[in-house]
């Protein structure tokens, strides 16, 4: 399996590094580093569907604290799609409008 990231994950993974890097760059760096090395776990076939079941069908949500890896597996492909990356407090009801 690939993971790969959707437009819309690396937009969220610019806005977190963004945001964090205001008050701690070296902070901003080391989360996003830890949300790609997570991210890229799930290509190793024991990792793949560790994630919880999401809250669209079909998806699912890795847990790098205190955010959540939003994605779809593609056994016909061989593909992950990180769609998205979200705070966990984050209200996603509205997000998903």
């Amino acid at each position: 399996m690939r993971v790969v990231f959707d437009d819309e994950a690396l937009d969220d993974l610019q806005s977190i590094l963004a945001w964090i890097a205001k008050d701690n760059r070296p902070a901003a760096e080391r989360l996003v580093a830890r949300i790609f090395d997570k991210a890229e776990r799930l290509a190793e076939p024991e990792f793949t569907y560790t994630g919880r079941p999401g809250l669209d069908r079909g998806t699912r949500e890795l847990i790098e604290y205190p955010y959540l890896i939003v994605y779809e597996v593609h056994e016909d492909r061989g593909l992950i799609v990180v769609l998205s990356i979200v705070h966990g407090a984050q209200d996603r009801e509205k997000r998903r409008e």
